[in-house]
């Protein structure tokens, strides 16, 4: 209900500012580029809400069923410890975040463009926080499973870091105090060292088994979060361009009267939208990254030279396994998300000021 409340609003809000654009003294150039842009902003948020009322509900709760057996199988108390201690604080604030600066950024431009503040002036500019919200919740969904997924690798990663470093020929404590008795229980003996070591050996292999489970799962969440949020980015991507584009326009239009006070507003809503961005590249690209990590681990592991033979095959499976699984976020297939496509972004809004600049 609260979704189709959302969308409904979406709607009127978009109809009310079509309407007013094509009316005032601004140029053509500028009508044109902030159609689009209120045009992309509320059909994404509208597309948002759509998707978290048909796909999005049941993906999202099969991600976290993954999430929830990868760390029943790392059965650490330490590592949900360490992930999941400061989560609640850590999304608060993330939308605390956006919710305070773009409020800032909306009585900013009101004073700008009025001189004074007047409700009708102060209702109709935060009328287009509410898109501008739904579209940023669905960056930050995104985001923060990214964040988990990247910290599941990394816990992984460090898991085998330590077998990297761990001596094969260490005793396991838990066998050896293992006491056998004899039929006529007269004395006590420990296992010999053949089947002390053949035991090691199993478990190392069974240990090494157990971490292919859980990057295959993780392969799997990466591969559902493509599919979830893909159609989201690619609306999210456009939603921001086009958003960059009418600020530019402003900016090369300005007229000398308050000159400052309009640059302070271009500035700030283009950090806005490149802070969005960067997040969700920035995300994109340290989970990328430490997936990357696993083989290079692994084959630290089989440079040494106390490996069973037994234990080096199954280490060979892994290494294939982990070259193959690679992952990697992007937009419907299109383009990837990453650092790289961060630096096309600027590069593409800063030809088109340079463009426009020169006609």
């Amino acid at each position: 209900m609260w979704s189709v409340l959302c969308i409904i609003l979406v709607v009127a809000v978009e109809y009310i500012f079509m309407t007013r654009i094509f009316v005032g003294n601004s140029t053509l150039k500028y009508k044109v580029t902030i159609s689009l842009a209120m045009a992309s902003l509320c059909s994404c948020s509208i597309i948002n809400l759509f998707q978290s009322l048909i796909i999005n509900s049941c993906k999202l709760r099969e991600i976290l069923r993954i999430f929830s057996e990868i760390d029943q199988l790392f059965s650490s108390k330490v590592y949900r410890t360490l992930i999941y201690k400061n989560t609640r604080l850590f999304l608060t604030l993330q939308f605390a975040t956006v919710i305070l600066v773009g409020i800032i950024i909306e009585v900013l431009i009101i004073y700008v463009n009025q001189g004074y503040f007047r409700l009708p002036h102060i209702l109709a500019n935060l009328s287009l926080l509410m898109p501008t919200l739904v579209n940023c919740t669905a960056i930050l969904h995104f985001v923060n499973l990214v964040l988990q997924l990247r910290n599941k690798y990394k816990y992984l990663n460090s898991v085998l870091e330590s077998s990297a470093l761990t001596p094969c020929n260490e005793t396991i404590s838990d066998y050896c105090n293992t006491n056998y008795v004899t039929p006529i229980d007269t004395f006590r003996m420990k296992p010999s060292f053949n089947e002390q070591r053949g035991y090691r050996n199993y478990s190392r292999r069974q240990h090494f088994r157990n971490l292919r489970i859980i990057y295959s799962q993780l392969h799997e969440v990466a591969l559902l979060m493509n599919y979830t949020y893909g159609f989201s980015l690619l609306c999210a991507t456009v939603w921001v361009f086009c958003s960059l584009i009418p600020t530019a326009n402003r900016i090369i239009e300005i007229k000398p009267t308050n000159i400052n006070g309009h640059i302070l507003t271009a500035s700030l809503w283009t950090t806005y939208y490149f802070s969005l961005i960067g997040f969700m590249a920035l995300s994109c690209s340290l989970a990328v990254n430490e997936c990357s990590r696993s083989p290079v681990i692994v084959q630290d592991i089989m440079l040494r030279g106390d490996i069973d033979s037994e234990v080096m095959k199954e280490l060979k499976m892994m290494f294939t396994q982990f070259k193959v699984m690679k992952i990697e976020f992007s937009a419907c297939g299109m383009y990837r998300i990453d650092l790289s496509f961060l630096c096309d972004i600027i590069s593409g809004t800063f030809s088109y000021v340079i463009v426009v600049m020169q006609l």
